[in-house]
């Protein structure tokens, strides 16, 4: 059991039971009074992590070793998103990006479709073999520790660094690893949302909990905050720093206590009727619709298909795009359904 917060060190951790989401068991979660940091008290080894994403992690919450028609069409749609927010700040075209976990090579496939030269690693055999037969992207089987340094512009992991043990020493790492000027982007679940159902929350797989102060705390030494999206899962985009900080610059006490403050709002009502989650129903009926037209195309034609209707369509743009223009209701997802039915 951890006995100090690994972002503040303080040991003054306070303990609570948490429902696992996916097996319904329990797990010992802290929270740093001092920080803010929210993390699993049971921390695995690296040798026991490595055994476990290279084996069984994809079968634990896919339930198979290469990804299905719905979950290839939901990260196509996800990867424009982020390659959305990339172009916001940079100039894509022939940056050398190193994806971190890339599953099945679909934010790959499609950022070398908008001119990155990209590859990714991937422990998952299945996944990384996946990648190359069905996109022929570079997606080689291995762990962070086998990137070399300096090797890229920018760097991606998304709902990868909530599963890293040792936050600090993975931080240092992805320094290393990226040419001076790089980028790193992340996305991590929001510890702080208000749109998470409070029953898919906590997760074994899942050792950190991050809010946006305690992640860029967790990378202040070796990175500067380019921009941020904490609207629904939290985004940011690190810049590299020209010299490493003797240590981390920590949350704010005001910091913490709104942090403190949110946690204890977290619940029912406020998903269901603050956050919208009473529509949510309404949403996966027409997520349902959309892919049931997807099963028979193969990986490649549903990714080449988004990236065509991303150029010609507005009805296209993810939801939480459409919700920022003001456009997003029950009928503007009916629209959306027809749309997608007729095409």
């Amino acid at each position: 059991m951890s006995i100090h917060c690994q972002l503040c060190q303080s040991e003054q951790l306070v303990h609570s039971k948490k429902i696992d989401a996916k097996s319904r068991g329990m797990l010992d979660i802290s929270f740093c009074p001092d920080c803010s940091l929210v993390a699993q008290a049971q921390t695995p080894t690296d040798e026991e992590l490595k055994i476990y994403y290279s084996h069984n992690y994809r079968q634990d919450y896919k339930n198979t070793y290469s990804p299905k028609s719905k979950y290839i069409y939901r990260a196509g749609q996800a990867a424009l998103n982020r390659i959305n927010f990339l172009e916001k700040h940079l100039n894509l075209k022939q940056k050398s990006l190193i994806d971190i976990g890339a599953g099945g090579g679909e934010f790959v496939y499609m950022a070398q479709q908008c001119g990155l030269r990209s590859s990714g690693i991937e422990p998952n055999l299945g996944y990384s073999n996946f990648s190359k037969e069905q996109y022929g992207v570079e997606v080689k089987t291995a762990m962070l520790s086998d990137v070399e340094d300096h090797s890229a512009d920018i760097l991606t992991l998304f709902h990868v660094f909530e599963h890293m043990a040792n936050p600090h020493e993975v931080m240092k790492k992805l320094y290393r690893s990226l040419k001076e000027n790089g980028y790193l982007y992340i996305e991590v679940p929001n510890i702080l949302q208000a749109d998470a159902s409070p029953h898919n929350i906590y997760f074994k797989a899942h050792l950190f909990y991050y809010s946006k102060h305690t992640l860029i705390s967790m990378a202040s030494r070796y990175f500067e905050v380019a921009d941020i999206e904490d609207q629904g899962n939290l985004q940011i985009l690190f810049k590299k720093r020209s010299q490493v900080l003797e240590s981390p610059i920590l949350p704010t006490h005001d910091a913490v206590q709104m942090s403190q403050e949110r946690m204890a709002k977290k619940g029912w009502f406020e998903y269901l009727f603050l956050a919208g989650g009473i529509m949510k129903p309404i949403f996966r009926i027409e997520r349902m619709i959309t892919e049931a037209f997807i099963g028979k195309k193969q990986p490649k034609e549903i990714l080449d298909q988004l990236l065509r209707d991303s150029q010609t369509s507005y009805f296209l743009l993810p939801k939480r795009q459409l919700k920022r223009a003001g456009s997003w209701s029950v009928a503007g997802g009916f629209g959306l359904v027809c749309y997608e039915l007729l095409c």
